[in-house]
């Protein structure tokens, strides 16, 4: 009996033994396949005439190559799947927005007058910015990111200006963050002319926000870094400006579009171009249109001389939230910003 029941005990230990290793291989697999999962989080994907910036599966934004006369990202699709950028002229047919200025494409980067050519409209005699390569894409458990070459040239394909951009999402659900770096140079570096920006307010870093957002006729309202709000903000200098509103005529919730300049980038005390009806752009260079708002830069001197060899190299964050900021989640925010360091070189 003595040595029935000792079997029994072996057995049983053995099982017991067994079935915790049988666990621990399982939570060793869960773990895997969560950390698998989770590294998948953000995605990067290559289209013949885009890359889909994704997080999860979801669309956060797309940088293509040609919309108009440049690159551009579109749509904008921030917390609950609201699309926070205008949808014409990419949409040509969209309905209950304005289809004015048509250089206006959701999210883009041009300037109004490089060596007397016109970047920033589009049309006859303008400039454009080409797509010439991707240089490379990345994707991780935090984030995706394209980063690519422009050339600036007229239409008649003179070269100026050589470009290399990154843009980079990342944040969650609740907050989708998209970081815009760029690095101008010479298109020649052994050049001995100078690439001439002009003193124009038609530029730079911009974003057409959605009809229903704007402050004109609309639910929308803008609030900057010093604390003025609406139409004060125009012309005036910022860390950041938030522009927010209802995304769509039927929205419940209001969603809003800040926009971060870093501390180290070029021109980061310039002039924000933002505009009640919806424009939402930062001029690092301009002066003189913004002149009737601050007196006090009379005798700052307007426009940009890029030397060979020199580079202009420029960072923004654009942060797609839910409701409009505060003074306090603005400095929030940008204080997170203005520690992160510049990763193009």
């Amino acid at each position: 009996m003595l040595v029935f029941l000792s079997v029994i005990r072996i057995n049983t230990l053995r099982s017991a033994v067994q079935a915790t290793k049988n666990a621990i291989a399982l939570g060793i697999m869960a773990s895997a396949l969560s950390i698998q999962s989770f590294g998948q989080e953000f995605q990067a994907k290559r289209e013949s005439d885009r890359v889909d910036l994704m997080q999860a599966g979801k669309l956060i934004t797309s940088y293509h190559f040609k919309s108009g006369t440049k690159p551009i990202l579109w749509p904008l699709m921030g917390p609950d799947n609201v699309r926070m950028s205008r949808e014409y002229p990419m949409v040509p047919d969209s309905t209950n927005e304005a289809h004015d200025h048509p250089h206006h494409r959701s999210l883009w980067m041009t300037f109004g007058e490089v060596n007397d050519v016109d970047f920033w409209a589009e049309g006859k005699n303008h400039g454009e910015v080409v797509h010439s390569e991707i240089v490379k894409t990345a994707q991780s458990a935090t984030s995706a990111s394209v980063e690519a070459r422009h050339i600036w040239q007229t239409l008649e394909a003179k070269p100026f200006l050589q470009e290399l951009c990154k843009y980079t999402v990342s944040g969650t659900p609740d907050e989708r963050i998209i970081d815009c770096e760029y690095i101008l140079k010479h298109v020649d570096p052994a050049s001995k002319e100078p690439i001439h920006f002009g003193d124009t307010k038609e530029g730079m870093f911009a974003i057409r926000v959605p009809e229903t957002m704007k402050v004109d006729k609309a639910s929308g309202h803008i609030l900057n870094s010093s604390g003025l709000t609406d139409g004060k903000t125009w012309g005036k200098p910022a860390d950041w400006v938030d522009y927010a509103g209802k995304a769509t005529i039927d929205a419940k919730q209001e969603h809003g579009i800040a926009i971060l300049i870093h501390p180290q980038s070029f021109g980061r005390t310039g002039y924000w171009h933002v505009r009640t009806y919806g424009l939402f752009a930062h001029n690092p260079i301009g002066v003189k249109h913004f002149l009737e708002v601050n007196p006090d830069a009379t005798k700052k001197q307007g426009g940009y001389m890029l030397q060979p060899g020199q580079s202009m190299h420029m960072l923004y964050r654009v942060v797609l939230h839910r409701n409009a900021w505060t003074q306090t989640v603005g400095d929030e925010h940008y204080q997170v910003f203005a520690k992160s360091s510049p990763e193009l070189k």
